[in-house]
């Protein structure tokens, strides 16, 4: 099997796993120019679902040392799984503090998740305006995505989650990036688990409806509102682009305050898990920015 990383932010934009193959997984990232949250929390996800199922794990490392700084400096190759086999050259690990415009890839389980979330609470808060409304319901959102992966996306493996806030220097407006993948049953698989959803046979179908209020694996009146509202109250503070995607599915969700357009396809690869990716836009420029390419 392969996974090829093209480009800027190629597991956001087209990068699939491709071939058939079940003795070695090659994440080739020779030609990666610049890496988003899901790209860094995804190629981590990836290589442990790999090496769950005892596939050998190759890492070609970016031939742009930029790039393959970036991978270091965000903990990337050290929450590759033991034994894999790195090719290209690592860079010395000279890291400066960034603690208030990053969180590097981290495992994230059922353990952690409220030691995560006090340590992103002041990250999200603090991009933006003191008492904002707007920095609360991000990090709802963001404690949501959290939730659900450890609550529904339990496994062996675990989750890995990232996040990067950009000035919007070079991009006209500035804004937050949280990205968290488990390699759990899925969203189809998980709302299945609800006799009201047993019919459920394709993934984005599943995922289309997973995010409307109401719609639960769990058999409560009182549950699935979550991903709901993460949506709904992110979008009234600002452009909000959020995608998900498990199994052979994706959705993405993009608007604002006045309006949103829903998207959903399949995809040619199988998303083992869940994949999530929020990205807040705000009106103006705030907090500083490791990548200065965006």
């Amino acid at each position: 099997m392969e996974l090829v990383l093209v480009g800027d932010r190629p597991l956001a934009e087209a990068a699939f796993l491709s071939g058939s193959g079940t003795d070695n997984l090659v994440i080739d990232a020779a030609k990666l120019s610049f890496a988003c949250p899901l790209d860094l929390a995804g190629i981590v996800a990836t290589a442990h679902w790999a090496a769950g199922g005892a596939i050998r794990v190759t890492l070609k490392l970016p031939s742009d040392p930029a790039a393959t700084a970036y991978l270091q400096r965000m903990d990337v190759l050290r929450q590759m799984p033991a034994r894999t086999q790195i090719v290209g050259r690592v860079p010395p690990d000279a890291r400066t503090d960034h603690h208030g415009s990053l969180m590097e890839v981290t495992a994230l389980n059922e353990r952690n998740v409220d030691d995560l979330s006090e340590r992103l609470g002041p990250l999200v808060t603090g991009f933006y305006k003191d008492g904002s409304k707007a920095g609360a319901a991000v990090f709802r959102a963001c404690s949501e995505l959290m939730s659900n992966a450890t609550e529904h996306g339990l496994s062996e493996r675990g989750a890995f989650m990232a996040v990067q806030l950009h000035t919007g220097r070079t991009t006209g407006s500035p804004r937050l990036e949280f990205a968290v993948c488990d390699t759990g049953i899925g969203v189809m698989n998980h709302l299945r688990q609800n006799p009201r959803h047993a019919h459920l046979t394709r993934d984005e179908v599943a995922i289309a409806k997973a995010i409307r209020a109401g719609v639960s694996g769990v058999k409560s009146e009182l549950r699935g509102n979550g991903l709901s509202d993460a949506i709904s109250d992110t979008s009234r503070y600002g452009r909000v682009d959020f995608q998900i995607r498990s199994g052979k599915g994706e959705v993405r969700v993009a608007g604002g305050p006045e309006s949103r357009r829903t998207s959903s396809s399949g995809r040619p690869d199988q998303t083992s898990g869940t994949w999530a990716w929020l990205t807040h836009h705000l009106p103006s420029e705030r907090q500083t920015v490791v990548q200065s390419r965006q």
